[in-house]
């Protein structure tokens, strides 16, 4: 007969351009609002509290509660302090080039800022590290597949499980990168997450059972 529920509406301020904390994606933030009223046969009939605001990923549709405009001031800091990191991390490179680990570090930050051709160029710059080790080519491969670069990221895919045959994450991400090719390479798609499932990469039964039923569909 009667109750209370919250209603969602859209807030004044502007959305922004940013990268989520949720999802590690570029998306935009929009700011709403949430009330909550009072009903009467589930119809709203007057607020009982006041507006609550709060931001959501278009993305992923994470909710975070603050403003936008307080959303955005965090935001920018703490994307001045990962380019402070990237700096301090390019720095170290420079002492260390063959340090793997340093550079997949510093590939994997550039990636979450959606800065995939300063990450590019990382590797570029230290081919010792980035040769040295196959989760920094599944790295970089990784970072031209979300570039859209598919076709280079399978090369980096395959250097990677030519140093580890049983490397269940570039076997899925090889995947991934095959059905993003034109025209996709379903085969091979199939291929590399069967090799991902066989290998005990998360997620990869799943994909691959994706891959299969898109295959039947256009068969």
């Amino acid at each position: 007969m009667f109750g209370t529920r919250n209603l969602i509406g859209k807030d004044s301020t502007p959305p922004i351009e940013a990268t989520c904390p949720n999802c590690r994606q570029q998306a935009t933030m929009v700011g709403k609002t949430a009330r909550q009223w009072f009903t009467l046969f589930f119809i709203p009939v007057f607020p009982v509290g006041g507006k609550q605001r709060f931001t959501q990923c278009s993305n992923c549709k994470a909710q975070f509660r603050l403003p936008v405009e307080q959303m955005s001031r965090r935001l920018n800091s703490n994307q001045q302090g990962d380019h402070q990191r990237a700096i301090t991390l390019y720095n170290s490179l420079r002492a260390s080039p063959a340090n793997s680990i340093t550079l997949n570090e510093l590939m994997q930050m550039y990636g979450q800022m959606s800065e995939y051709d300063q990450a590019i160029s990382a590797a570029r710059d230290f081919p010792q590290a980035l040769q040295n080790s196959e989760q920094c080519m599944c790295t970089l491969g990784r970072i031209l597949l979300a570039a859209g670069r598919n076709d280079e990221a399978i090369g980096w895919f395959d250097a990677a499980l030519q140093r580890n045959a049983q490397f269940g994450e570039a076997f899925f991400h090889k995947a991934l990168a095959c059905l993003g090719c034109q025209p996709p390479k379903t085969e091979e798609a199939i291929a590399a997450a069967r090799a991902a499932r066989n290998n005990g990469f998360p997620n990869a039964e799943q994909l691959l059972q994706q891959i299969e039923a898109k295959a039947r569909e256009s068969a």
